[in-house]
C-alpha cells in the first residue's frame, strides 16, 4: 500500500492501471481482471491522480507522463507479492510466438496480446515490474542488467512466397540481387536492430533500389503487390502464413530463436522452472518433424 494524505493505493488501482497499459484498452484489462470497463477507469485515474501522472497515447501504446519513479517502486513491491504468495503472474511474447502459446493453459499465468512487433514497449513492461515474463526473440532479445536470458530453441529463418509467386517453384539458392524487382514484408524501423542489419545485407529492405527494379520488373502493372511479396519464417511460424505461400531454399544467414526474459532474482524460482519445463513441452510437441529446430535443455543450455 501507498499512503497520501488520506489516500490509499490498492492493489486493485495498481492492477487497473497496468493491465490498461500493458493490454492497451480498458475492455481487455477488464475481462483480465473480471470487472467491468468504468472500474479499470476509476482505479486508473485514481492511481495516476496519487502519483501525479498522466497517460499518453503513443503509436498504439500508452506511455506514463511524470516522475514515474515511485510508481515503479509500487510497482515491485507488487511483483513481490505475485511471485511469493502464489498470485497470477503475467507473460507477454512477440507476434510470432502465437504458435508456441496457442492453447496455452498454465495455472498461475496470465497471458496477454501476443502481437508485439517492437522491444521497447515490452522491454519497459518487464523493467518497470508491469509483467512478469517475456517471450521474445534472438537474436534481438535485449539483454539488461538485472534481466536473465533463457535461450529456449535455436532454428533457421527462411524465405516465404506465395504459391503465386514466380519464385515459387525455383529450387536451390538464388542471388539476393535476383530478388531485387519483388516488394518485401515490411518491419516496423529500429525494432531488431541486428535482424535488421542481416536484412539490408542480403538487399532485403524497402529502398530505392528496390523501387526502380520493381518498376522495371515485367509483373510491374499486371500483378497485384501482395502476390509478389517475399516474407521470412522460422520453421515454427511457417503456418501463420497460410496454405497460400510457400517455403523457399533459401535461408537467411542468421539463427533465431526464442529467449525467455525475467528478472535475475527470479531466474531460479520454482514458477519460473514451472514456467520453462511447459514452454518446453509444447515447443517439443509443435516442433516435431522439424529437425533444423534445436531445443535448449538444462540450465547451462539455455541461458544466454
Amino acid at each position: 500500500m501507498l499512503r497520501e494524505g488520506a489516500v490509499v493505493i490498492s492493489v486493485e488501482c495498481l492492477a487497473a492501471l497496468d493491465h490498461l497499459i500493458w493490454l492497451r484498452t480498458g475492455q481487455r484489462a477488464a475481462e483480465a481482471l473480471d470487472c467491468v470497463q468504468p472500474t479499470i477507469s476509476r482505479n486508473s485515474r485514481k492511481c495516476l491522480e496519487v502519483f501525479e501522472l498522466k497517460l499518453q497515447r503513443s503509436r498504439g501504446e500508452w506511455r506514463v507522463l511524470g516522475d514515474s519513479e515511485l510508481l515503479n517502486l509500487e510497482r515491485k513491491v507488487h511483483q513481490q507479492l505475485r511471485w511469493s504468495r502464489h498470485h497470477t503472474l503475467r507473460l507477454e511474447a512477440q507476434h510470432w510466438s502465437a504458435p508456441i502459446l496457442d492453447g496455452f493453459d498454465l495455472p498461475g499465468w496470465r497471458l496477454g496480446n501476443v502481437n508485439q512487433l517492437e522491444h521497447e514497449q515490452p522491454l519497459a513492461l518487464l523493467e518497470q515490474g508491469v509483467i512478469d515474463a517475456w517471450l521474445c526473440s534472438a537474436p534481438d532479445a535485449p539483454v539488461r542488467s538485472g534481466l536473465c536470458a533463457l535461450r529456449l530453441t535455436t532454428m533457421p529463418m527462411h524465405l516465404m512466397v506465395p504459391t503465386s509467386h514466380p519464385l515459387a517453384e525455383r529450387r536451390g539458392s538464388i542471388p539476393w540481387e535476383a530478388l531485387l524487382p519483388y516488394p518485401v514484408l515490411p518491419m516496423p524501423s529500429g525494432a531488431f536492430p541486428i535482424f535488421e542489419r542481416m536484412l539490408e545485407q542480403c538487399l532485403l529492405l524497402p529502398s530505392p533500389e528496390r523501387d526502380q527494379a520493381m518498376r522495371q520488373a515485367p509483373w510491374w502493372g499486371r500483378q497485384p503487390l501482395e502476390d509478389l511479396l517475399i516474407g521470412y519464417a522460422s520453421p515454427l511460424t511457417e503456418g501463420l502464413y497460410g496454405n497460400g505461400w510457400v517455403r523457399l531454399d533459401q535461408a537467411l544467414p542468421v539463427e533465431v530463436g526464442d529467449v525467455l526474459l525475467v528478472r535475475e532474482a527470479c531466474r531460479d524460482h520454482p514458477r519460473t522452472n514451472e514456467l520453462l519445463q511447459h514452454l518446453l513441452e509444447q515447443i517439443s510437441q509443435l516442433s516435431a518433424g522439424h529437425p533444423e529446430v534445436a531445443i535448449h535443455r538444462g540450465t547451462n543450455a539455455y541461458v544466454v
